[in-house]
């Protein structure tokens, strides 16, 4: 009995006063920065490094930092990146795991392999590559040449392929019996069965 109850106090120990206040000291340091940026953003600059509880409020700061660059432009662009490579991501990502989930073809567990191996590279190093590869495409200085490097994800590859494998082969035979072509399996079996995944 005291055995198990040891085995509890050292699995679990209730916090105390300690805990909590070096918790709150903690909380504290990680809002500090925050409060800083709020404070300074509807504040004059003067009051930027003094604490004046009735300091003027001010929406200059976000006028300034509006007009400083294109933002909206920038806004635009990161929209139209975002749904042009999940669009890719989607297609692309859903083709390649079905394909490896539930067809025979010469090379494969080398090609998931090589799609596994592609989840262990730094991002990092290939931008040199990838820039190489957009100049010589002529694609510097677009858009397409930002996506285009992650047009297709291993990792949706690999979350799919595993949840396409978890799905029974036998919806497969009876949508072919109906008549289902291979896109319509996928279109019609597959992808509404794993709607999970893709929202990963």
């Amino acid at each position: 009995m005291s055995a198990t109850a040891t085995t509890t106090r050292l699995v679990y120990n209730d916090p105390g006063w300690l805990d909590t206040v070096a918790a709150w000291l903690l909380a504290l340091l990680w809002i500090l920065p925050l409060a800083y940026a709020v404070w300074t953003a509807f504040h004059p600059t003067e009051y930027s490094t003094r604490f004046v509880l009735l300091a003027p409020l001010t929406l200059d700061n976000f006028v300034r930092a509006w007009a400083a660059a294109p933002f909206a432009r920038y806004f635009l662009n990161t929209m139209l990146l975002v749904a042009m490579i999940l669009a890719c991501q989607l297609v692309l990502s859903t083709l390649a795991a079905y394909a490896f989930a539930r067809y025979e073809f010469a090379g494969k567990r080398l090609l998931f392999a090589l799609v596994l191996v592609q989840l262990m590279v730094m991002p990092d190093i290939l931008l040199v590559g990838n820039y190489k590869t957009m100049a010589r495409l002529g694609l510097v200085d677009t858009l397409l040449a930002i996506g285009l490097p992650y047009f297709a994800s291993a990792f949706a590859i690999f979350l799919l392929r595993q949840t396409f494998m978890g799905i029974p082969k036998e919806l497969d035979e009876a949508a072919r019996v109906e008549g289902a072509s291979g896109l319509q399996i996928l279109w019609r079996v597959y992808v509404p069965l794993a709607p999970s995944t893709r929202g990963r």
